[in-house]
């Protein structure tokens, strides 16, 4: 039974290999250096990392348990529990599991975690889909991950609450049909800050924008993801690949600096700019070379 199970597993990477514009170099990347452990951190408020080198998870702590957002690769589940551990929080305390976008590289370790902690997995219903069924159903059409239980299927604008702190799901789809941008405000110092969980830039390079008949409306869904995306304004946005961001201030951050070095309302803004503009540029050069033909 075993083997039999091995050989779906593999087949189904295999599949994937086959029909995902991810190289298997990038691909290995993912699982390994992207996973390889980085020491946790408080990053403001209430809000922590807990994930590895370039692939996020993270941790909102409260009174009455804790919020993770992503769980990453399957490599990364030893990599977050030893930073739960570090910080001095328990694995068990974990309430709520959330995600960014269902992709291998963030919700791979969502069965084991939830396997581990018994917290109720809320996500986005085309996303909650995904989950569900341990397949990546998005353009991008890569490896999956061991099914997990939907405790709660979100929509777009509702709200996650725990121990006196609430996120809000902002549905942002292009990424993947239920890719979702979470929202929330902390308190540090005394003050409020805003912050986005960015998880959603468009499609994978290398995915079929024009015509694409499995998504026929990708490009509209990622148009009108960037409309939204424009409206918020946060003090501070976390990516779910967050090393370029990091470089430089993880220490800062350690010591306390004043302001918090990921402080930068304009480089949320000019990130969704930029990348709307790197969007626009594939449909048009697409579209060029479809008229060729």
């Amino acid at each position: 039974m075993r083997n039999a199970v091995l050989s779906i597993v593999m087949s189904s990477v295999i599949l994937s290999a086959q029909t995902s514009p991810l190289s298997p170099e990038s691909r290995a990347q993912f699982h390994g250096q992207m996973s390889e452990p980085v020491e946790p951190f408080r990053i403001i408020g209430n809000i922590y990392y807990v994930g590895a080198r370039n692939i996020a998870s993270y941790l909102i702590t409260t009174p009455q348990g804790h919020i993770m957002i992503d769980t990453g690769t399957r490599e990364m589940h030893s990599v977050i529990r030893a930073n739960l551990d570090k910080l001095g929080f328990k694995l068990q305390d974990i309430k709520i599991l959330l995600s960014g976008h269902a992709h291998f590289d963030h919700v791979q370790g969502h069965a084991a975690m939830k396997k581990a902690t018994g917290a109720k997995v809320m996500a986005i219903g085309e996303d909650a889909a995904a989950l569900a069924a341990g397949a990546d159903k998005s353009p991008l059409g890569d490896e999956g991950w061991d099914p997990v239980a939907v405790d709660r299927v979100l929509k777009d604008g509702d709200t996650v609450t725990l121990g006196g702190t609430t996120l809000r799901a902002v549905w942002t789809p292009g990424h993947t049909p239920g890719c979702t941008t979470w929202t929330t405000t902390v308190q540090d110092r005394g003050k409020p800050y805003s912050v986005v969980f960015q998880a959603c830039g468009g499609p994978n390079a290398g995915v079929k924008l024009v015509g694409n008949t499995k998504f026929p409306t990708l490009i509209e869904d990622t148009l009108r993801s960037f409309r939204v995306q424009k409206t918020l304004k946060p003090d501070i946005y976390l990516p779910m690949h967050p090393e370029s961001l990091f470089a430089g201030k993880v220490e800062r951050i350690k010591a306390g600096e004043i302001p918090n070095p990921l402080l930068n309302p304009e480089g949320y803004t000019k990130l969704i700019a930029d990348t709307e503009a790197s969007f626009q540029k594939r449909i048009e050069e697409e579209r060029a070379k479809t008229s060729l033909k």
